[in-house]
């Protein structure tokens, strides 16, 4: 008799603990993102000390890397992608778009810094975030107009920067979801888990709404024309 009448007593120790336990995740998740916040500010504060904007050229603090890139016909070597997965701190030098590039409808999957012949240029690559998985980029953008990004054509090139053929590979890449890129059988279900991280961090990002790039550049049209 007695060890029944403990049992209800035990099961509801357990299960506080298990809250706890929850709770302190969720105050875990909610630091991460603060931190993440917190670096983005300190990288475009480094980036204004670093480099002065001009018309002409954009400001970036960016870790130097092998080769030069003072003509046309030098190219960038091909380098590892750098891990911006949720929660993961980026190396010193590399600016955060993580909290700037979320889009209703979309999951960030990665972006890229390219030198070009009109400076450094960045583009982002989202993943459709429910429905059929679709695949988009930006237009390759300078630094200052970058957290306006969105997508601008379909793409899946979110793996390595290259959209085509014959394409220079990018300075550098930073995979912000690599388990969602196309190459991965298991993108479509493994969709959720990343949402599930993305909220805790505190992202309010509208995940159900179903984002179409054609509905989309409609919109803006209607809405530029005044229709």
């Amino acid at each position: 008799m007695k060890k029944n009448d403990e049992n209800p007593e035990i099961a509801a120790q357990f299960l506080g603990q298990m809250q706890n336990l929850q709770n302190l995740l969720d105050q875990v998740s909610l630091l991460e993102a603060r931190i993440s916040t917190m670096t983005a500010k300190l990288n475009k504060f480094s980036e204004n000390l670093e480099e002065p904007k001009t018309e002409t050229r954009c400001s970036s603090s960016i870790i130097p890397f092998p080769g030069t890139f003072s003509r046309k016909t030098d190219k960038q070597p091909i380098l590892a992608p750098f891990n911006g997965k949720p929660g993961v701190f980026l190396p010193p030098g590399i600016p955060d778009f993580r909290p700037h590039l979320q889009r209703n409808g979309l999951i960030l999957l990665a972006w890229d810094k390219r030198i070009t012949e009109k400076g450094k240029l960045y583009s982002a690559y989202w993943v459709t975030s429910s429905g059929i998985p679709r695949y988009y980029a930006s237009k390759p953008l300078r630094i200052q107009d970058f957290t306006s990004a969105s997508p601008d054509h379909k793409s899946y090139a979110a793996e390595d920067g290259i959209e085509f053929y014959g394409q220079d590979a990018p300075a550098y890449i930073v995979h912000v979801a690599p388990e969602l890129m196309m190459s991965n059988p298991r993108h479509v279900e493994l969709r959720a888990s990343h949402i599930k991280t993305l909220k805790r961090q505190g992202s309010k990002v509208d995940f159900n709404y179903k984002y179409l790039l054609k509905t989309d550049k409609n919109r803006c049209s209607r809405h530029q024309t005044g229709a």
